[in-house]
């Protein structure tokens, strides 16, 4: 005698596509945890560039540079350590006219560098305040 035993997988698809799901949102978050920082600081950039504001909220005291250290010109570049009292976006203007690269994001304390256009100058370090910093 033969019989048949009639299994029930109809929940087999179910599990089968949690377990896709599981997987896809397993590398989701290992992608994110990866390139999240990154992500954040090309948003903050972009924030920044429109804003116009440096970041700073209405209404709350601008971020304002602490101060500018470490000058060193090597070449036709000039590079510097800033430190500012929040984070904000720092641009370097340079007195000869050489073109401002894009605003630095500076957490707290940052590295910048600009090439500038002479053998001696005054670069224009500029959050919610401006400090000049000669170079020769």
């Amino acid at each position: 005698m033969s019989s048949k035993i009639k299994r029930n997988c109809s929940g087999q698809g179910l599990v089968e596509y949690a377990l896709v799901l599981v997987l896809v949102a397993v590398v989701v978050i290992g992608i994110l945890t990866i390139l999240g920082p990154q992500i954040g600081n090309v948003f903050s950039r972009v924030t920044i560039g429109l804003d116009g504001s440096g970041g700073a909220s209405a209404g709350a005291a601008q971020p304002v540079i602490v101060k500018v250290e470490n000058v060193t010109h090597v070449g036709s570049t000039v590079t510097m350590t800033i430190t500012v009292s929040e984070a904000t976006g720092v641009t370097l203007t340079d007195s000869n006219g050489a073109p401002s690269p894009p605003a630095t994001l500076c957490d707290t304390v940052c590295v910048a560098s600009i090439v500038v256009g002479g053998p001696s100058g005054v670069v224009t370090v500029s959050a919610g305040n401006s400090v000049d910093v000669s170079y020769n």
